[in-house]
């Protein structure tokens, strides 16, 4: 599956991870917040695993279906990023 630039139209797409960059005095100040929101998230990741992936997986593999598990969203925090290089403008997904 090709990208294309939402701006020019081209193909010539490349993708990338984005991640934030912060400095000591954030994690300081912030610190304390962000690591309180990863706790959070990873233990709603993990309901969502314990409660709802796995037994959606069980009865679609009794059918002979494949699944996309919901649960990889959660504990994956990388953004895509992708890089026209026809004209240079950067767009996300």
């Amino acid at each position: 599956m090709n990208k294309k630039c939402p701006k020019c139209g081209g193909i010539k797409v490349q993708l990338s991870n984005e991640r934030s960059k912060n400095g000591c005095l954030w994690f300081i100040l912030f610190g304390w917040v962000y690591l309180a929101w990863v706790f959070i998230k990873w233990m709603i990741g993990l309901f969502i695993l314990v409660l709802f992936d796995w037994w959606i997986a069980i009865i679609k593999m009794s059918m002979g279906k494949g699944y996309v598990w919901q649960s990889k969203k959660w504990f994956s925090g990388v953004k895509k990023i992708y890089f026209c290089h026809d004209c240079g403008n950067n767009f996300r997904e």
